[in-house]
């Protein structure tokens, strides 16, 4: 499984997920705000200080966070 090397959050609501393979995530998280696990992120401020921990979990703070294998399931559907 890829790491992730790094995570840049657009005005939007994207997530340009950059993984250790050289591959690209462009993961749209709109639709995720509405739901009571991500709805504290529609704070665009708050959204963009995502950081990423131990390579596989993107973290908003103590708000909320994401795991690759969850991002990778998301797409693959």
């Amino acid at each position: 499984m890829p790491k992730i090397v790094n995570v840049i959050p657009k005005d939007d609501y994207i997530l340009e997920i950059e993984l250790s393979n050289n591959h690209k995530i462009i993961y749209d998280m709109k639709p995720r705000l509405k739901g009571v696990r991500f709805c504290k992120l529609i704070d665009i401020k708050r959204f963009k200080e995502v950081r990423i921990e131990n390579g596989n979990i993107i973290v908003w703070d103590s708000l909320c966070q994401i795991t690759i294998d969850e991002i990778i399931n998301v797409i693959e559907i």
